[in-house]
């Protein structure tokens, strides 16, 4: 999503009125000098159009996810699904499993495709303008987003978890061997930026990265308190106060975690140094029904699932109400966000047989009257 300046329609279009929407993909400081565009109007970029709209040859065009319509499913059968990501016009997914699959669907819904098949307990997907590089088995891959292929970037890294890209690298974590590694995107010999030793075999981090650093923690049998960091170039290891987590997102001034080991449950924010906490939202820890199932962020607002009490819940990154967006009749296990749509899983499990089922569906990001 492009922050900055947009200035949403000449002066004969007129000035949009606050019933037009929330205008979510402007710095805040910026944000009142800028005004909407309504379906139809004239626009420079997405950024101009209201409620998630998309700036297409000059005009808004009606967003792709309306506030108050119900959830609509784009897959859902009796594989595991994971590795969500929301690009361009699709969402790509996983099978995770033995025999597991990179795939994707249209965000308007349609056929699934395969984008590569076969692939062995494949996760953390992530991706650049071009590319999809994604865990596979003990290897670091990258595939088109078309599907027209998939070739190796790194081989032999036992236990990878988590994986980020920039420009130039690939990054990911071996637990086994408490390492953080990097290699060209185009494939090489993989260097190692960091041991960490507070990485434990049984433990299953999440890294991020952002201009110049890289952030992860670890949840497991046992758990990593705070959070750890090293430059991209590698250096030394740097600690970042807060809980132990796996549900946490950055952008270019904070880091926002949830703690959910202790009770209250809270949502934080900090600068990307530890200081200046500040707890948006807490609620009462509850482990039948209340555990948090992942984060997902736009310009203003985070966004998080309560996994077990099946509820979608979005706060201002400043602080402010917190609101609950929908209810799901299934539990959510990931989530991410788009101009004007939230994509997550859900899991089922059948009381009578134990059968499960896995699905990936859409819902608005906004609030009716936004």
């Amino acid at each position: 999503m492009t922050n900055g300046k947009v200035v949403a329609a000449a002066l004969a279009v007129g000035v949009v009125g606050a019933g037009c929407g929330a205008r979510t993909d402007l710095p805040e400081s910026r944000r009142s000098e800028e005004v909407c565009a309504t379906v139809g109007e004239a626009c420079r970029t997405s950024a101009a159009c209201c409620g998630g709209g998309t700036c297409n040859a000059g005009v808004c065009e009606a967003p792709l996810c309306t506030a108050g319509e119900a959830p609509v499913v784009l897959v859902s059968g009796a594989e595991r699904l994971s590795g969500l990501l929301a690009d361009g016009d699709h969402v790509y997914f996983t099978h995770y499993g033995a025999g597991g699959a990179v795939l994707r669907v249209p965000k308007a819904g349609g056929a699934i495709e395969t984008v590569v098949p076969a692939s062995s307990w494949t996760e953390s997907l992530v991706a650049d303008a071009n590319s999809l590089y994604f865990l596979d088995g003990d290897r670091v891959m990258r595939a088109s987003k078309d599907g027209s292929g998939a070739s190796l970037v790194a081989d032999n890294q036992e236990g990878s978890m988590s994986i980020a890209v920039d420009a130039s690298f690939a990054y990911w974590i071996t637990p086994a061997d408490q390492a953080v590694r990097r290699v060209s995107k185009s494939g090489g010999t993989p260097e190692t930026l960091a041991k960490d030793e507070e990485l434990t075999p049984d433990m299953v981090p999440r890294m991020i990265a952002d201009e110049s650093k890289l952030y992860w923690s670890a949840s497991g049998l046992w758990s990593m308190p705070g959070f750890h960091a090293t430059p991209k170039e590698g250096g030394a290891l740097l600690f970042v106060e807060g809980a132990a987590t796996t549900h946490f997102v950055a952008d270019s001034m904070f880091l926002f975690w949830i703690a959910t080991n202790a009770s209250p449950v809270r949502l934080v924010r900090t600068r990307k140094d530890g200081s200046e906490a500040k707890t948006l939202k807490e609620w009462t820890f509850d482990s039948n029904s209340d555990l948090a199932a992942g984060m997902a962020q736009d310009g203003d607002y985070l966004y998080w699932a309560r996994g077990k009490a099946r509820s979608m819940n979005r706060v201002p990154k400043t602080g402010g109400e917190a609101v609950e967006l929908f209810t799901s009749p299934d539990a959510i296990n990931q989530l991410t966000v788009d101009t004007s749509c939230l994509y997550y899983m859900t899991t089922r499990v059948a009381n009578e047989t134990g059968e499960t089922t896995s699905s990936l569906l859409r819902a608005p990001r906004f609030l009716p009257g936004e």
